[in-house]
């Protein structure tokens, strides 16, 4: 008959150890996984709205200003920067870096703890072929409801962001003043 000893403890701590970082580590790529496929649905998702919304035949102005603005309010207060980059007029982008415009984002708290925005007035302009259109509403943010405005640019048959303006301020701009 075989006896089987106590172990030893040093190989107990040795074992304790290694299977804890393994979970931990399986942990960590677990997280990391459904993170990643979360954020990816969620562009998916701001991606095809934007989509619907840009296509849907006999839709208003305004709705197509809503169209581009509630998913730019809701990815930049959702600190998804890139995802909002990319509803910004070309003149605004050839300006103005995503790294740039991430930190100035970021440096406001309005726009940081933004949650959603309601448009309410929209004016048209149009000269030739450009066309611009200027939308304001409310923003709803973390930091308190604020006064906004927006100028779009139309680009492609799509308005793209070209100026935001919190409480008559411009904060985020794809107009530089000039230098002399």
């Amino acid at each position: 008959m075989s006896i089987v000893g106590k172990p030893d403890a040093a190989k107990v701590v040795v074992w304790t150890v290694v299977l804890g970082g393994a979970f931990a580590i399986g942990m960590l790529l677990l997280v990391q996984s459904v993170t990643k496929s979360a954020r990816e649905k969620a562009l998916q998702e701001t991606k095809a709205e934007v989509e619907r919304h840009e296509t849907q035949p006999g839709r208003s102005i305004t709705d197509a200003a809503t169209a581009v603005a509630s998913p730019f309010i809701a990815a930049v207060g959702a600190g998804r920067y890139a995802d909002a980059y990319g509803l910004l007029a070309a003149p605004y982008r050839g300006a103005v870096t995503p790294a740039a415009f991430a930190k100035t984002c970021q440096a406001s708290p309005i726009l940081a703890a933004a949650r959603s925005v309601t448009l309410n007035q929209l004016r048209q302009q149009s000269a030739g072929t450009a066309e611009t259109v200027e939308a304001s509403g409310v923003l709803d943010s973390g930091a308190g409801a604020v006064p906004i405005g927006f100028v779009f640019l139309k680009e492609g048959g799509k308005l793209r962001i070209l100026v935001v303006s919190l409480a008559g301020v411009p904060v985020l701009q794809g107009v530089a003043p000039l230098t002399r």
